[in-house]
């Protein structure tokens, strides 16, 4: 039986079956119904609030992880896995894919067993990156040991306090910025953020703050061309009435959620050998990018 943590009660709201996201022109179409249920969840169980054990962003870091594999990238090359351990060297889960088990029933389920502990043991609960100046616990990650990080996503959540914490946030954006970026200047950086509904009537100057600090994290400077967030993007929810609605209408067209996967795989794809995530640019190559060429 699957080890279940926190990961576990949304996973198993997740479906896999889904046609790829890319749509004609190269433009990313997200499953926001898959957000809504994930985010159904936290509320159902009670933990939407709770800050301790990831709260909506957890929701939001299953939601994306999902949504990249949905796009062809490689099942467990994205982290949080949709098994435990949530992080594990892609190196050892495709071996252990392409394992030869023994014929003899009872020897296979030696070897199971043998596998499993060891994928446990070099498996993680938690994504943490060693940036140029400090530790860090990265919400979604791709990752491999001959490149080191190939994409992060770094997901925050906001229910009240709206006017305050938005300047908490600012600040530990621009320091995962820098921090991330002087170790990985290649690496396709993503920072996306939730807030809840009532910052649209009870705060629209905290709203519009929000904004803004969002397109400044994104923009990029003459000279200085890797200290910007390659994509950004703003949810704004609201689960009050005891049922999750996502308000897309509040959100403008530069912070849209299909924007941001558009950017973050672009980078991705520039970044990268050109026959690495074949699958996820075969999908994309197939949608007709504007200004690309099979």
């Amino acid at each position: 039986m699957a080890k279940q943590d926190r990961f576990s009660p949304l996973y198993e709201k997740v479906d896999s079956s889904g046609p790829p996201p890319w749509q004609n022109g190269g433009t990313f179409l997200p499953d926001m119904r898959s957000l809504r249920r994930l985010l159904q969840v936290l509320v159902d169980s009670g933990k939407i609030e709770n800050a301790q054990t990831g709260g909506p962003a957890l929701a939001v870091d299953v939601w994306i992880a999902s949504e990249l594999r949905r796009a062809g990238i490689e099942p467990d090359a994205v982290w949080p896995r949709a098994e435990a351990p949530r992080m594990a060297p892609q190196a050892l889960t495709s071996a252990i894919g392409k394992f030869p088990f023994a014929k003899n029933a009872e020897k296979a389920a030696i070897q199971a067993k043998t596998i499993a502990k060891l994928l446990e043991l070099a498996g993680s609960a938690r994504s943490t990156v060693v940036g140029g100046q400090f530790v860090k616990e990265v919400d979604v990650v791709i990752a491999e040991h001959d490149r080191g990080l190939e994409l992060a996503v770094s997901t925050k959540a906001m229910t009240d306090s709206y006017g305050k914490n938005v300047t908490n946030r600012w600040e530990e954006a621009s320091g995962d910025l820098l921090n991330l970026r002087r170790r990985f200047p290649l690496v396709s950086f993503g920072f996306a953020f939730l807030v809840t509904a009532p910052i649209l009537t009870s705060e629209p100057k905290a709203f519009e703050r929000l904004k803004d600090m969002l397109r400044k994290l994104t923009t990029v400077v003459v000279g200085a061309e890797g200290s910007a967030y390659d994509a950004a993007c703003l949810l704004v929810a609201d689960w009050s009435s005891g049922t999750v609605q996502l308000s897309t209408a509040a959100v403008p067209d530069d912070l849209a959620p299909g924007l941001f996967f558009g950017r973050l795989l672009r980078a991705l794809f520039s970044r990268s050998p050109v026959d690495d995530h074949a699958e996820a640019r075969k999908l994309w190559l197939a949608s007709a990018p504007a200004g690309v060429s099979a």
